[in-house]
């Protein structure tokens, strides 16, 4: 089985090989599995093998290059998990996950490797070590101590059973919410449509048939289908059913309770942080990071929420008298805002949502996005025929201005059955280093809503962020020039890696930009100045509404983690937010009971305080650019050296004093947001 079976075989084809994603098969995905964990294991048996207290080559470079094949694999598994699962796929997560948890507590869990890591470590300046070598030595302490490795045989074995529940509480959380996302829709027909747009019609007319019941119209429930619900639709009764419904993921149904499963995630996560030394999960998370412990987290959260309530209080002041004239009884509802907020933004800036959209066409402003990247670095992008894993996935050859490879980028925009909602980047290989650099193979996921027929599908000025934003992400992991893979790509701190991504976010509104690509879809003419003008105008309409919706959240996220007792999530949330004095008119952009980034993984628990940290760090780079130019060559070549091309190699507050010559200032950030008063 394992010589003919397709996922086990050295990829080929261009820049080094691509994956057969044309040949990926549940029972497949699971024999490669098996087969690649058994060659882990030989090699790891080599490694505990070796003589002597450790070097850097036999030990710690051993180390960052061990699996490479369970690697090619595994990254197959869980790009199928997050965008093709099936209930057989969900099946074998279920099996698989806690093996995975188990796998990696007995590598890290392992006393004698530790010591001989700890040996080199400790050894560096005798033996040499450049300061790339040792991070990388630091970077796998880590995770030797995330493990128990330094702690006696009862506690390490304790942390690993911790591991491997949240393991499985992990896989539960996200396939119940996956599946109110999938099965819970707000049926519409043809009376139910004003104020909707010509594309999200046509996305909702496929929706419902895809459900069975083509005559009729069908609000997924994605953001990608809501937001635009509740923006445009004047009927107050049906906002409310879809609010309810798409805020209402993980608690609505008794099969689909995450309720029960957050209680035990937030357990577990402070008894393992208390375990390994720290006086909570928040405390453990933040001591990696560029802020360094949760009160400078917090106070950041604090710093803009005052502001941010202040602006969302001024916003609701201009959106009530138009609620009254409708006959709205006050005060307004979650579910009134954002079409109350767009009717101020029309009225106070002559903007039309769906004439913008006209301009904001997903294949062109995809072509833009490549454009940015090859004025800025040079790079060139040729669509390739290779494997994909569904038509809609198409695939991109990126090549420097030398000709040399960059890498591959797979693009994969749509909405489906079985994708998570939301956007992402993740990888198929990430960049590493044999003989010479091997590019990596990217992927940018996301979740826009997919026209009938052939009509074009067009992006709301959100939609359109959010392709920009993930872009950044690619271009921070294609980007790479790292020697080893701990260290590679998208591997830094938590708060750093979304710079990268929220900076890219603003070549989209760049002039140069918008007149190529920001073309009318019927017509071909650009933007025109007055509407792009109206459009920069009209970008802080509901930045206060915007910033407390994320920051919510984000205190939420942060209290939750900072907790030391039992907790029920409802009334956890409720009494946090009534303490920060959050608006009733607001609710957290992610509500807990289907906060996928803090309970379907370890990813950003403790850690969504991190995109207002970036974005400190992005407003204050972009002014930088603002006074030279988005695209001035030598600024952004500065930029690629100091910190695209740089992973983990070096402290990320260096990188961004080596990028601009200071620390950045928070002060940009509340300009940019319209977040204070004129």
């Amino acid at each position: 089985m394992n010589a003919k079976n397709p996922l086990l075989q050295p990829w080929t084809g261009p820049m080094a090989g691509v994956p057969p994603l044309d040949q990926v098969t549940v029972p497949a995905l699971e024999a490669a599995l098996e087969a690649a964990m058994l060659e882990e294991d030989e090699e790891l048996a080599a490694l505990r093998a070796v003589d002597g207290p450790g070097t850097f080559d036999d030990t710690v470079r051993a180390l960052d290059q061990l699996g490479d094949t369970l690697d090619r694999v595994a990254s197959i598994y869980h790009n199928w998990s997050y965008s093709f699962a099936s209930d057989e796929l969900r099946a074998l997560r279920r099996t698989l996950e806690p093996r995975f948890s188990a796998r990696r507590d007995a590598l890290y869990g392992d006393t004698a490797l530790y010591a001989r890591v700890r040996h080199v470590a400790d050894t560096a300046d005798a033996a040499g070590l450049t300061p790339v070598q040792r991070r990388l030595c630091t970077r796998i302490l880590e995770r030797f101590e995330d493990a128990g490795a330094h702690l006696d045989d009862p506690t390490r074995a304790r942390v690993a059973a911790i591991n491997q529940r949240l393991s499985s509480l992990y896989t539960d959380f996200s396939d119940r919410v996956l599946a109110d996302e999938e099965q819970l829709v707000t049926w519409l027909d043809a009376d139910d449509l004003e104020g909707l747009s010509e594309s999200w019609r046509s996305a909702a007319k496929a929706a419902a048939a895809h459900h069975g019941q083509p005559h009729r119209w069908a609000v997924q429930n994605t953001r990608s289908a809501v937001e635009p619900f509740l923006i445009a639709s004047p009927r107050r009764d049906l906002r409310e059913t879809v609010w309810r419904t798409f805020y209402g993921r993980g608690e609505l149904r008794t099969e689909t309770d995450t309720r029960p499963l957050i209680t035990e995630i937030l357990a577990l996560r402070g008894e393992r942080a208390r375990l390994l030394g720290f006086s909570t999960h928040a405390h453990k998370v933040l001591s990696r990071t560029m802020a360094g412990t949760p009160e400078a987290a917090l106070g950041l959260l604090r710093k803009v929420w005052g502001p941010a309530r202040a602006t969302f209080q001024r916003e609701l002041e201009k959106m009530r008298p138009l609620a009254e004239a409708d006959g709205v009884t006050l005060p307004l509802q979650p579910w009134d805002v954002r079409f109350y907020g767009e009717k101020v933004r029309r009225r106070d800036h002559d903007l039309d949502p769906a004439l913008l959209q006209k301009h904001f066409s997903l294949d062109r402003l995809r072509d833009g996005m490549f454009w940015a990247a090859e004025q800025t670095m040079g790079w060139t992008f040729e669509q390739v025929d290779v494997p994909v894993p569904h038509p809609d996935v198409t695939v991109y050859a990126i090549r420097a201005a030398d000709g040399s490879d960059v890498g591959l980028f797979h693009f994969d925009p749509f909405a489906r059955a079985g994708k998570r909602s939301g956007a992402w980047m993740s990888t198929y290989r990430s960049q590493g280093w044999d003989a010479d650099r091997v590019p990596p193979v990217v992927l940018n996921t996301c979740n826009f809503l997919k026209p009938g027929g052939d009509a074009p599908a067009l992006l709301t000025v959100t939609n359109a962020t959010t392709l920009f934003h993930e872009f950044g992400h690619a271009m921070h992991g294609l980007a790479s020039q790292v020697r080893y893979r701990g260290l590679a790509g998208t591997s830094v701190v938590r708060d750093f890696v979304e710079f990268p991504s929220q900076l890219n976010e603003r070549w989209l509104t760049t002039p140069e930009l918008l007149q190529r690509f920001g073309r009318h879809v019927d017509t071909g003419e650009p933007l025109p100045a007055e509407l792009l003008a109206k459009m920069e105008a009209a970008a802080n309409a509901s930045s206060g509404f915007g910033t407390m919706e994320f920051l919510a959240s984000a205190v939420v996220d942060m209290v939750l983690h900072l907790e030391t007792g039992p907790v029920d999530p409802a009334t956890f949330e409720a009494e946090t937010l009534a303490e920060w004095g959050l608006p009733s008119a607001v609710v957290m952009r992610h509500r807990t009971p289907h906060f996928a980034h803090i309970f379907s993984g370890e990813g950003y628990a403790a850690g969504y305080y991190c995109y207002l940290w970036a974005d400190t760090l992005v407003a204050d780079a972009a002014e930088a650019f603002d006074a030279r130019g988005f695209y001035d060559t030598e600024l952004f070549g500065r930029y690629h050296d100091t910190i695209l091309s740089r992973g983990h190699t070096v402290d990320a507050a260096e990188a961004y004093r080596a990028f601009l010559g200071r620390d950045p200032q928070v002060e940009p950030l509340l300009r940019h947001r319209g977040l204070i008063p004129d």
